[in-house]
């Protein structure tokens, strides 16, 4: 589980603990992955990493097999987000939205795709956004990431089927996170999404029977636009 450390990672993760699994939480801030840990109990574990980094990953998934011996889900929730105009977003800008949202995706992915692959129940979910189907102005990084994070799901899809691998990605709108300060400007809490609705509808993919997969999930705050 990325990004597990606060957000929408952490509803995420207590969601699955609380359903009885053994969560492993991946993030960068050792605190805050530690207060996570403290939150979850007994069924969380947690790794320091940057997913961005390719030794870091390698070092996660070699841990996770370690600790468990198998992965029946792997969770990418990692994110970065910028809200500038084109113009002024820096090539350090677009570097970190490309790589957390995206590169992670398929660093995680890869890695785990041995673990994955020897498990009966294995069901990839990326977290991604409805910036990955609508393209929002001062968003150009972020909706670049996005953008390419589903297609890169919906190609993983069909390339993991035949291998029994389930593929979902979660596309939430705008979500009571951390991220809303970045707007600049105030955004009415109560008009937007908690964490635990993002997680719900995780869970929901997730206990489908076998014969069914959930492709697709757009989930959007019922006040419409803020």
């Amino acid at each position: 589980m990325t990004g597990a450390s606060r957000g929408i990672g952490l509803a995420i993760a207590e969601a699955l603990a609380r359903a009885g699994a053994d969560v492993v939480l991946v993030a960068r801030n050792c605190k805050a992955l530690e207060s996570a840990r403290k939150k979850l109990g007994g069924k969380a574990s947690t790794v320091a990493a940057d997913v961005s980094r390719p030794s870091d990953v390698d070092r996660v998934f070699a841990q996770v097999k370690r600790r468990h011996g198998r992965l029946d889900i792997l969770v990418n929730c990692a994110g970065a987000f910028t809200y500038k105009p084109f113009v002024e977003t820096t090539l350090e800008d677009w570097q970190r939205n490309i790589e957390t949202n995206l590169g992670s995706v398929f660093l995680t992915t890869k890695a785990a795709l041995p673990l994955l692959g020897a498990s009966k129940h294995a069901h990839l979910v990326n977290i991604l956004s409805t910036s990955s189907r609508n393209a929002f102005e001062n968003c150009s990084a972020y909706t670049a990431a996005k953008f390419g994070a589903l297609g890169l799901t919906r190609v993983l899809r069909k390339e993991l089927q035949p291998k029994g691998i389930r593929v979902t990605a979660i596309l939430p709108g705008l979500t009571d996170t951390e991220m809303l300060k970045e707007f600049g400007f105030d955004i009415p809490r109560d008009k937007v999404m908690q964490p635990e609705d993002v997680a719900n509808a995780v869970l929901s993919a997730l206990e489908q029977p076998a014969r069914t997969a959930v492709h697709e999930v757009l989930l959007l705050p019922s006040a419409g636009s803020v």
